[in-house]
């Protein structure tokens, strides 16, 4: 992560485990991956038809979204603070596998006419190939198939954040 990037990570408190010493009370702090991930993909679907404009400015003044601005928005909202566009989201967290990508993770792609692995649009992945973010079709926010041809053809890289 480039240096700067604010990362809130939430802890919970577990009880001790029987038979370990321990004092009492002690909190634990541990990663919780699908929890928070499950978090932001609630954020973004109840965000399900808001429009989408592109170059889009800050959520809710301009009742609008692009793709990054949606991915800024709902990890926003969670405490992840990720840059605007997708091309400086894509050089963020820990690269994944297309095989091993997870709910949470962000995955990118290239725009419609360009060649090569310029990174025009990004998603956020919430299971079993589908992705959310906001397009232009169908408009706004929505859910659709990563998985697809259409996107596979498109697909660059996914990055995981948390």
């Amino acid at each position: 992560m480039p240096a700067g990037t604010k990362l809130i990570i939430p802890t919970i408190s577990v009880p001790p485990v029987p038979g370990r010493a321990s004092k009492p009370g002690k909190v634990v702090k541990i990663k919780q991956h699908r929890e928070l991930a499950r978090i932001i993909i609630s954020v973004g679907v109840r965000l399900r038809g808001t429009p989408y404009r592109l170059g889009a400015g800050p959520y809710p003044r301009s009742r609008a979204f692009d793709c990054s601005s949606f991915v800024r928005y709902v990890f926003g909202r969670c405490g992840i603070a990720l840059p605007r566009s997708s091309r400086q989201q894509a050089a963020m967290g820990r690269f994944v596998r297309q095989s091993a990508v997870q709910p949470g993770d962000l995955v990118f792609f290239r725009r419609d006419g360009c060649s090569g692995n310029g990174i025009g649009h990004a998603g956020v992945d919430i299971g079993k190939g589908y992705m959310l973010h906001t397009y232009a079709s169908p408009a706004g926010v929505t859910i659709t198939r990563w998985r697809s041809p259409y996107w596979l053809r498109r697909y660059v890289t996914a990055r995981r954040i948390l």
